[in-house]
């Protein structure tokens, strides 16, 4: 079966390096329509999210972010698939990283940084993108896909321009072996964790949330920088990126402040526009255990 679904997306990365954007996101219109209205695809997840997350914002305004949410998730996927196909000069014309200038500091200090981002616009594209733009070696930390043939094909497109990956179950080692190389580690900090052991709890988007701890457990091991990517679509088919220093001294922060001021940055980046971030995702499928 694996590799019958390796042939099918092979032959779908076909079909969308023939096809314009303009074709792509009149299909993107269709499939937004389709996963809204019809297959309705973890569409009480999206509401009752939005509605904790917003409670302040009436059913019509709800209603519309959750409307434009799957507009976002469906051009994430097709921009996906088409990104397989698209060369350097595409993607720097399309994907722009503004205030490089603010990471290139560290390079020039020879300190390796730690970069976190949200699974906000299209973070996909980011992965192919960052070695056109940073001084730094990237190393994206990951979790691999299940089918083993579409996990080496995507693996080594994603990989084409630079961009390093680790698994998410060897970054420890995986920082480890690159101690005496000036690298940035790249590490998506908003989905849910896996294990409740190894999470920090705090109120995020009017809720009680657990919060990855891997951006500031490595961090504050290494005494790393910590800089937020801020990701935002201009328009259909086109991004900028800025950075933000948050910690310059790591090593020198209390328990959980890394994390928590990422997660607040987070939180205002999706107030902000909250179509744009995955709410498709079961972020607060896990609640709080009970203190005995």
């Amino acid at each position: 079966m694996q590799i019958l679904g390796y042939f099918f997306f092979r032959t779908i990365v076909f079909l969308f390096w023939l096809l314009p954007f303009s074709i792509i996101y009149r299909l993107s219109d269709a499939l937004a329509w389709l996963l809204y209205r019809v297959v309705k695809y973890r569409r009480k997840v999206v509401e009752e999210q939005l509605l904790r997350a917003f409670p302040d914002k009436n059913a019509a305004e709800l209603q519309q972010i959750a409307q434009r949410s799957y507009q976002n998730l469906a051009d994430i996927i097709l921009e996906s698939f088409k990104g397989f196909n698209l060369n350097a000069d595409e993607l720097r014309q399309r994907y722009v990283f503004k205030n490089t200038e603010l990471i290139d500091h560290y390079y020039q200090q020879k300190q390796t940084i730690i970069l976190t981002a949200a699974h906000f616009a299209n973070w996909e594209w980011g992965v192919l993108t960052a070695p056109l733009w940073v001084k730094f070696t990237p190393v994206g930390v990951y979790k691999p896909l299940s089918n083993k043939y579409i996990e080496a094909y995507t693996a080594h497109n994603r990989s084409r321009f630079g961009m390093e990956l680790a698994k998410t179950s060897e970054t420890s080692l995986t920082i480890e072996k690159n101690k005496n190389r000036l690298t940035a580690i790249v590490m998506v900090a908003d989905q849910n964790p896996s294990s409740m052991a190894k999470s920090h709890w705090m109120h995020f988007l009017n809720q009680d949330t657990a919060c990855l701890i891997g951006p500031e457990k490595h961090a504050r091991a290494n005494n790393y920088p910590v800089v937020l990517i801020d990701i935002q679509r201009q328009k259909r088919g086109y991004y900028e990126v800025t950075f933000k220093p948050l910690f310059e001294q790591s090593a020198n922060t209390k328990p959980n402040e890394i994390t928590e001021q990422i997660m607040h940055e987070f939180e205002k980046i999706i107030i902000a526009k909250p179509q744009d971030w995955l709410w498709t995702h079961k972020r607060w499928k896990k609640k709080r255990p009970t203190e005995n």
